[in-house]
């Protein structure tokens, strides 16, 4: 009887165990400083145990439709969210990148995305889209880097990317969707853009690899 009792709490460890260590699939939709009204771009978060299996995360300005949670979507109802249904955006993200999540339960990250992205509101200097987005990669063990002041979009990828370096070479982390060397060598800084008008010259010759 007890060596049934033993086996059975056993099991029940190693069933802990094995939902604590579940992979899950991470994403990030970036969308350019042009493709934006505001010239400072836009960030989006979709997590799930596979591509068919996600829940999609966007947060926009209370008068732009707020912070929104879709569950058990797509990946492509993901991409074409923000121009199809909410209409906040013209064109699909011009960035898509994979991050890989392990040893840290799903409904952990659902609850600090409800939170961030759906209970606290939209404010430019505390919590915009990029800073919900940082949220939940840190509860993920993603290290996101640091912005100062204004996080934009542009700031968290050039971060995200400058602290994972290894990661990003041997494609552990890596865009699915779209030209990150030419985004990080070309897009716009968010903060001078929207408050001075301040834009710099593409360059469409971009040197590979850029990181």
């Amino acid at each position: 009887m007890i060596i049934n009792r033993f086996i059975i709490i056993l099991f029940f460890i190693f069933h802990l165990q094995f939902l604590w260590a579940q992979k899950f699939e991470l994403f990030l939709f970036v969308y350019e400083s042009d493709q934006t009204e505001s010239g400072a771009g836009h960030v989006a978060i979709a997590f799930g145990e596979d591509t068919n299996h996600l829940i999609y995360y966007t947060k926009y300005r209370q008068r732009d439709g707020g912070g929104r949670k879709v569950e058990r979507c797509s990946l492509h109802e993901a991409l074409t969210y923000d121009c199809t249904i909410i209409k906040t955006q013209s064109k699909t993200p011009s960035l898509v990148i994979y991050l890989p999540v392990e040893n840290i339960a799903l409904g952990e990250l659902e609850k600090v995305s409800d939170f961030w992205h759906l209970k606290e509101p939209w404010t430019l200097f505390v919590n915009n889209c990029t800073d919900a987005v940082k949220r939940v990669l840190r509860k993920s063990k993603i290290n996101p880097g640091f912005a100062f002041m204004v996080s934009t979009p542009n700031e968290l990828i050039e971060d995200m990317v400058e602290n994972n370096q290894d990661k990003f070479k041997n494609q552990t982390y890596r865009c699915i969707s779209g030209d990150l060397c030419f985004y990080l060598k070309n897009e716009r800084n968010g903060v001078p853009q929207t408050l001075f008008g301040k834009r710099k010259k593409r360059n469409y010759i971009v040197n590979k690899p850029c990181f």
